[in-house]
């Protein structure tokens, strides 16, 4: 990879890891940062979509669950779907290495958030004064200035690191394992999808009976053989039609409680 292409793919991934950048959390965080958009905004970048795309549909069905609550930190989506995946990309990786690759990184550059609020809370006691001197300038700067840049700074050599550096270290070392332990770490980045999968059931399945949605869309993929257009097309609709039984239901609760014993007599 060339210096540019680094630097883009750095760029990429801090616009996507900041809270204030790109439209904030939910068009930076929760839809830029997924591993599908990434894995085709780095397959343009280095000139091989398809490799990007498949990537991406796997590291999507890997982490469509992951999510931070409240202040917990779990893994950060954002170094699988940019730096990560145009290592694997460049390197030419296949899905179930990269997937088994990807899954310590993100753990490890997931906990630099802890060296974020770490700052943060230098950059706050810097705040604290500016208001006791009533200094605007020195507050925007503890409150915008040196947060922003360290994030920034912090960011790119993350990127920096594992492509500038990373990718020698990864060739080198996929040239020394021997081939069942990759054979072993390919297996294991399969079942990673599977795990994401579970995951995303436990918090969306509210009620045993939703599940038959899920064996519904097993089987028109497995056995009807549709493809993801139509069971898109199909979910949207059955999805529609839920929503219209439940608005239906709410004007016969709504008049339930306002039912009033002495008018009926």
């Amino acid at each position: 990879m060339s210096f540019i292409q680094i630097l883009l793919v750095a760029c990429m991934y801090h616009l996507t890891n900041t809270f204030a950048s790109t439209g904030g959390m939910v068009f930076g965080r929760y839809t830029c940062q997924r591993p599908l958009v990434g894995g085709l905004l780095v397959g343009l970048l280095l000139g091989d979509v398809q490799k990007g795309l498949e990537l991406g549909i796997a590291f999507q069905l890997a982490y469509m669950g992951a999510f931070a609550v409240g202040g917990a930190v779990t893994v950060d989506v954002g170094v699988v779907s940019y730096p990560i995946m145009a290592l694997a990309i460049s390197s030419g990786l296949d899905t179930g290495t990269a997937l088994a690759l990807a899954a310590p990184v993100s753990v490890l550059t997931a906990n630099l958030t802890h060296v974020m609020r770490a700052f943060n809370t230098v950059c706050t006691g810097i705040v604290r004064k500016a208001i006791e001197e009533v200094d605007y300038r020195k507050i925007f700067l503890g409150n915008v200035v040196l947060p922003q840049l360290f994030l920034a700074v912090m960011n790119f050599a993350v990127v920096f690191v594992l492509l500038y550096l990373g990718s020698g270290a990864i060739e080198s070392f996929l040239a020394v394992v021997p081939q069942n332990v990759l054979h072993a770490l390919s297996l294991l980045g399969g079942t990673l999808p599977a795990v994401g999968m579970a995951m995303l059931l436990k918090f969306n399945v509210s009620g045993n009976w939703m599940f038959i949605f899920f064996v519904l869309g097993f089987m028109m993929f497995s056995v009807m053989k549709m493809s993801f257009i139509a069971i898109a097309i199909a979910a949207a609709a059955i999805a529609y039609l839920y929503y219209r039984i439940e608005q239906r239901e709410e004007p016969v609760l709504a008049q339930a409680a306002n039912f009033n014993d002495d008018e009926e007599l």
